[in-house]
């Protein structure tokens, strides 16, 4: 099952979880399976469906809890309540559709180092492989440098997920996650624990992994876009204009927006208040005029096409 880490700290692992139990399994079994092991698992369910049970115990090393809520409230907020719940010294997160890699836990606590002051914030993260069925693609090409997270996530296309992210318990409330917040969750907390002068320790090795074929379960792959425009709005004063391009081209038209959104973004594009990608602008600009709804017509029509074609 692993091996308990022969120093004074405790780690406790959150896990949100919603309708999702044979995921569920398989993360906590990724859990179990660490050469070192936490003191406890801290399954926060957001008021599912279904009814489940957990033993109390993980083995014989993990205390296994389960707390139910009775209303949804999302990642974020079932992350907070399990950090108030948490006993250990160390936190860590997972959500219930990722695994960690076996090594992940030793890599990060050798890597965070001792307990830093009251007032000084430490946070860690690691890379991410991103599966998708045989397909294994590493989430960040080049490592986290130092840049501001604002840079690194919208310019640099970097990941800081969620399941890879590690703290000392201490510091919360001061690094927390924004529970109003139903998607961008883990760009918020970076940003926000940023701005609270963490210093950040970072693992390029990939530590998580991350499933886009469970892209169509998680909130991240809803085509509503009011999630992510919650998040715009609360960041949007401290965007440059090369952030508002890239949240737009690589989130905002994938999204179902409604008409006065794309014009509105268009208006935004001929007075050069936005930049349009050079590559692929054509389709690019082709999506955000005809919206998501014109682009799956599309679709269809061309997948009509070719039948028809080959029925011929």
């Amino acid at each position: 099952m692993g091996r308990d880490f022969d120093n004074d700290y405790h780690v406790s692992v959150i896990i949100p979880h919603y309708n999702s139990l044979d995921l569920l399994w398989v993360a906590i079994e990724s859990i179990a399976s660490q050469t070192v092991v936490p003191s406890e698992i801290i399954v926060i369910d957001d008021a599912s469906g279904s009814h489940f049970e957990l033993p109390g115990r993980c083995g014989d090393d993990i205390a296994l809890r389960l707390i139910r809520e009775t209303e949804n409230r999302g990642a974020a907020w079932c992350r907070n309540r399990g950090i108030e719940e948490a006993t250990g010294d160390l936190i860590a997160f997972l959500d219930a559709d990722d695994r960690w890699l076996p090594t992940k836990l030793e890599r990060c606590i050798a890597a965070f180092g001792p307990k830093p002051a009251g007032n000084e914030a430490k946070v860690l993260f690691s890379n991410v492989m991103l599966t998708d069925g045989s397909r294994r693609i590493l989430g960040n090409r080049f490592p986290y440098d130092g840049q501001s997270m604002l840079d690194f996530i919208l310019l640099e296309g970097g990941y800081i997920q969620t399941s890879s992210i590690m703290m000392w318990r201490h510091q919360y409330p001061l690094i927390s996650f924004d529970g109003s917040l139903r998607r961008h969750q883990d760009w918020d907390f970076a940003i926000k624990a940023e701005m609270a002068g963490c210093t950040f320790v970072y693992l390029h090795d990939a530590l998580v992994e991350y499933s886009l074929s469970a892209g169509a379960t998680r909130i991240s792959g809803s085509p509503n876009c009011e999630p992510s425009l919650v998040f715009f709005e609360k960041y949007n004063k401290l965007m440059s204009k090369g952030h508002v391009s890239s949240f737009i081209f690589n989130v905002l038209i994938y999204k179902n927006l409604d008409i006065s959104l794309r014009l509105g973004i268009v208006e935004r594009i001929i007075f050069r208040e936005v930049d349009i990608p050079n590559k692929g602008w054509v389709s690019l600009f082709a999506r955000l005029v005809i919206g998501r709804g014109g682009v799956n017509l599309m679709k269809q029509l061309r997948r009509k096409i070719q039948i028809r074609d080959y029925s011929t």
